[in-house]
Parts: C-alpha cells; sequence; structure tokens
C-alpha cells in the first residue's frame, strides 16, 4: 500500500495528512526492517520455496487488514497495527522473492537478469494502478481490498509449477 493509492485510502478513512504521516511512517518502518531480517533468517530453516508460500500467505492477511480497517473507519491504533503487519509482510516477501531470483539466475549473467526479473515483476502493478481508481470507485475500498486478496490467489497456484513446497533447494 505505498503507493499513490495509500493517501485516499486513508483521507476517505477520515485521518488527516498528519495522521497518516505519523502513523505510516512510524509504524511502517520498523516492521518492515524486521520483516526482511526475519524473512532472512527463517528462509535458511525453511528454503525459498516454502519462504515464497508462508511470506505470500502473509501478505495475503495483509491486504485483508485494510479490508477491516475500511470496514471499522477512523482509528489511529487499528491503522498502526494494518500498516506495521503489512510492512513485515513486504519485508518478508521481500527477502524471499530476491532470494528466489538470485538463485534463478545464470551466474555469468546475474546482474542483467535480475535487473530483467525484476523489472518484469512491476509490470502488472504498472497496469494495475492504472485501473484501481475506478474500481474503489465502483466497488468501494472493502470490495476493492477483498477482490485484492482473492486477486492474489493465482499468484500463488502459480507458485505450484514456480516454486513447489517439496522440490529441494538445489532442483530448478
Amino acid at each position: 500500500m505505498a503507493t499513490a493509492l495509500a493517501t485516499p485510502f486513508y483521507l476517505d478513512m477520515g485521518f488527516s495528512k498528519t495522521e497518516i504521516g505519523l502513523i505510516a511512517k512510524n509504524a511502517g518502518l520498523w516492521p518492515s526492517v524486521i520483516g526482511g531480517l526475519l524473512g532472512g533468517v527463517w528462509m535458511i530453516r525453511l528454503g525459498i520455496n516454502r519462504a515464497l508460500w508462508l511470506f505470500g500467505v502473509v501478505q495475503m492477511v495483509a491486504i485483508l487488514g485494510f479490508a477491516w480497517l475500511a470496514t471499522v473507519g477512523h482509528n489511529p491504533l487499528w491503522l498502526a497495527i494494518v500498516i506495521g503487519v503489512e510492512a513485515l509482510g513486504v519485508g518478508l516477501g521481500t527477502s524471499a522473492f530476491v532470494a528466489f531470483i538470485a538463485r534463478t539466475t545464470h551466474p555469468l549473467y546475474t546482474a542483467t537478469q535480475f535487473a530483467l526479473f525484476t523489472s518484469l515483476a512491476a509490470v502488472p502493478r504498472t497496469f494495475a494502478n492504472a485501473a484501481t481508481g475506478y474500481l474503489v470507485e465502483s466497488l468501494g475500498w472493502t470490495t476493492f481490498f477483498l477482490v485484492c486478496f482473492f486477486m492474489a490467489i493465482p499468484g500463488m497456484v502459480l507458485l505450484i509449477k514456480v516454486a513447489p513446497w517439496y522440490q529441494k533447494e538445489n532442483e530448478i
């Protein structure tokens, strides 16, 4: 939710720009750092594939937090909790995603392939952002976030092929 979409959502929920700045920045920074660090440590124990699965679920649950916040309305404590959980999920997911891409690249072309893979990963988000305003206007915030939750399911299903739960880490 670090996109331009975030501010209209928070404003629609009745938060002032000062509240948004104070809560979003303070509740998001440390959970994101901790998520990245914990993600790296847990990934060593879990393996990259399982980390992608588990951290993906955390990110999906974080989306439901925003649907809950849209239902609750103006509540600074819930805003901080939802932002913190989302930032933790982003930190966890980013660590697994970066490790997955690094494992997938060929050692001779790592920099080029890493740049291409990360750029390709941003393409769907770029196109989806263009339609979000229309979706929110027609669906409302709660339904919009529920739709986002369900739209994450195909990506999770894709993990069956891309990063199977039982695949050994050295098999690609």
